[in-house]
C-alpha cells in the first residue's frame, strides 16, 4: 500500500511538473475512435488478413487496437521519453505507422497497428476540424488575440483543457462506451512490433530513449488505469449538476471511467 501511494504520488508529480500536453486527442477520444471504426472497418480488415477469428480472439484483438490508439502519447508519462512521442507525432509519422502495419505478423499485432493508424488520422483531422476551432469558443481572450482558429502551438494548455472538456461532455451524454465495457476489454501493447517499427523508422532503439522500456510501459498502463478514473471522479464532483443537464439519466457509476485490472497484471 505504501509503495502504491508513493508511486501514484510520483506519477502525478511527473504529469504535473514534467509532462506537457500531447498534440492529440485524449485517451478516451482515441479509444472512442476505435469503437466507432471497429465493426465497419477494423474487423473486416483483420478478417481479410488473418481469417477465422473467434469472438474471444476478436475481443483480445480489440484490446490491442485500443493500445495502439494511445501508444504515440506514451512518452509524455513518467519514465517514458518525450522524444519518443515527439518523433511519433512530428517526424516520419506516416512511415512509422506504415512500418507497424507492414511488420505485423499476427492478428493482435495487426490490430495494434490499425489502432496506431486511427491515432494518426485522428490527430491530422481532429485538431484542424475540431479542437483548433473550439478553443477560441471556450477562451474568448484567445479568440481576441488569435482569431477564430487557435493552434496547439499558440496555446498548448488551452488545447489540453479543451480535449479533456470534450471527454467530460461525451461521457455525460453517453456517447462513449460504458465504463463496464472498457473495463471488460482493457488495452494491450505489442511491444516487439513497436520496438521493431520504431527502430526501422528512426534508426534508434527504444531502450536508447528510455531508462527502462518495461518501466515506461508499466507507468503508462498505471496512468491509464488509475489517473483517468481519478480525473473523471473529480469532474463528476465538480460538474455533476451541469452533466445531468446533458443527460438526466446519467449515474455516477456510469460516468466514472475505469480500466480493467486483469488486463494489467
Amino acid at each position: 500500500m505504501f509503495f502504491l501511494r508513493f508511486f501514484c504520488g510520483l506519477l502525478l508529480s511527473g504529469l504535473v511538473l514534467a509532462a506537457r500536453p500531447a498534440q492529440a486527442y485524449s485517451v478516451l477520444s482515441h479509444q472512442a475512435n476505435i469503437d466507432s471504426c471497429w465493426v465497419p472497418y477494423m474487423k473486416p480488415a483483420l478478417e481479410r488478413r488473418f481469417p477465422g477469428a473467434t469472438p474471444d480472439e476478436f475481443r483480445e484483438a480489440k484490446a490491442y487496437a485500443y493500445g495502439g490508439s494511445i501508444m504515440q502519447d506514451m512518452g509524455y508519462y513518467p519514465f517514458g521519453s518525450a522524444l519518443f512521442t515527439d518523433l511519433a507525432h512530428y517526424v516520419r509519422s506516416g512511415d512509422f505507422v506504415e512500418n507497424l502495419l507492414r511488420d505485423a505478423k499476427d492478428r493482435n499485432e495487426y490490430a495494434f497497428a490499425l489502432g496506431a493508424l486511427a491515432h494518426y488520422v485522428a490527430d491530422i483531422y481532429g485538431h484542424e476540424v475540431g479542437i483548433n476551432k473550439s478553443v477560441p469558443l471556450l477562451f474568448p481572450n484567445l479568440r481576441k488575440k488569435y482569431g477564430p482558429i487557435v493552434t496547439y502551438e499558440q496555446d498548448p494548455v488551452a488545447h489540453g483543457r479543451t480535449e479533456f472538456a470534450f471527454d467530460v461532455v461525451q461521457l455525460a451524454a453517453g456517447r462513449y462506451r460504458t465504463a463496464a465495457y472498457h473495463d471488460f476489454i482493457g488495452f494491450k501493447v505489442s511491444e516487439k512490433l513497436l520496438e521493431q517499427a520504431f527502430a526501422e523508422t528512426y534508426g534508434l532503439e527504444m531502450k536508447q530513449l528510455m531508462f527502462s522500456t518495461d518501466l515506461a510501459f508499466g507507468s503508462y498502463r498505471f496512468a491509464v488505469r488509475n489517473l483517468i478514473p481519478l480525473a473523471s471522479r473529480a469532474a463528476w464532483r465538480a460538474n455533476r449538476h451541469e452533466l445531468r443537464k446533458v443527460n438526466r439519466r446519467i449515474r455516477r457509476r456510469d460516468y466514472i471511467y475505469k480500466e480493467s485490472k486483469d488486463e494489467f497484471e
